[in-house]
């Protein structure tokens, strides 16, 4: 039996001291998942490859520039170091020729990069959004499953993929609209009374005065106050803290019955109940609008795909849902120790059940 010598100078031991590997976005994905995050990484690298190096555009802008010179010198008068040759001199012409065809390179070369840049950029946010969600957005106590989404077919009228594409973009647009409408709608008027009820009746509680002194012990009355807080403008910047009596508590003990009275007035004044909402309704319609989206953002990352596939000129929306893009679902991871909660078997598919 041989042994291998070992290093001439090894290195010292040093305990407690290790490398943390860095962290891939992929680990936390499903197969079918993890696939295509390795696919959208190989676009955006083969779209870089794409992209021509700054020396060949800069050495085609200094053809472009040199051959100008040239034609310059030829047409220029003596007096300025030129030829002085007429414009319908051969070598003109034929320098001319030279000059037409070195700024078409140029402009050819310049505008492909361009387009090639830019879908580079598109390509690199859409990499960019996916790996961050994956990294800090997705929401904590959740796991990734595969979702499976079939390729749609094209609607009637449609001659393309990128039709179909532009189709379900529109779409999307339209359930965005409709999730801020749900969102910006306003609350019942009802509700809104008797949350103010409820306001002035805390504050009228706070603003009630303190008689028990002035019974019991011949003491003033103590009337309610609030502590306020004040920023300090001077060379040291500071903050200043002071208790001052709680006018508009008391006035809401006071006048009570004449606020809620002038508020309801208000209320009915500002409100619009035809297009109010209450937390259940809003509830309701945001996640049905939710889940139309979501299944409306599957379609259009297949089509998406498949577009990519066969080489057309367009790419994912940087915007676009991560778990519709990569084609996963979001579930509620089960308990670890055991305790009463989601099972494997039944986990709650927080997306909800449409595709």
């Amino acid at each position: 039996m041989t042994f291998e010598p070992g290093p001439a100078n090894p290195q010292p031991f040093s305990a407690g001291i290790h490398t943390v590997p860095s962290f891939d976005p992929i680990e936390v994905l499903p197969p079918k998942g993890a696939g295509w995050l390795r696919a959208l990484r190989q676009h955006v690298q083969d779209l870089r490859s794409l992209t021509f190096p700054f020396a060949d555009i800069q050495e085609a802008s200094t053809a472009r520039i040199q051959a100008e010179q040239r034609l310059k010198r030829l047409t220029d008068h003596q007096q300025q170091g030129g030829f002085h040759l007429a414009p319908d001199d051969p070598r003109v012409l034929e320098q001319q020729r030279q000059l037409d065809k070195l700024t078409a390179d140029f402009n050819r070369l310049n505008e492909l990069n361009e387009t090639r840049k830019a879908a580079l950029r598109a390509a690199s946010h859409v990499l960019s959004a996916v790996e961050g969600w994956l990294k800090d957005g997705r929401p904590p106590g959740t796991v990734l499953q595969d979702h499976e989404v079939e390729v749609p077919k094209l609607a009637k009228g449609e001659n393309s993929l990128l039709d179909a594409i532009e189709r379900l973009r529109r779409r999307g647009r339209e359930l965005k609209a409709d999730l801020h409408r749900i969102r910006s709608a306003p609350f019942p008027s009802s509700y809104c009374k008797q949350r103010m009820r409820a306001q002035i009746e805390a504050l009228a509680m706070q603003g009630a005065p303190d008689v028990a002194n002035l019974i019991e012990h011949d003491r003033p009355i103590v009337w309610p106050t609030q502590r306020v807080q004040s920023q300090v403008f001077s060379a040291d910047p500071a903050l200043a803290f002071a208790e001052i009596e709680a006018a508009v508590p008391l006035i809401a003990w006071l006048f009570k019955d004449a606020l809620i009275k002038r508020l309801d007035a208000e209320i009915d004044t500002e409100a619009d109940d035809a297009t109010a909402l209450s937390h259940v309704e809003r509830e309701k319609r945001e996640a049905e609008v939710m889940g139309d989206l979501l299944a409306t953002e599957r379609d259009e990352a297949a089509l998406t795909w498949a577009a990519l596939e066969q080489k057309l000129p367009v790419e994912h929306r940087a915007d676009i849902s991560p778990v519709a893009l990569l084609g996963v679902r979001l579930i509620t991871a089960p308990r670890a120790n055991g305790s009463p909660g989601t099972s494997p078997q039944h986990a709650f598919d927080i997306v909800g059940a449409r595709r």
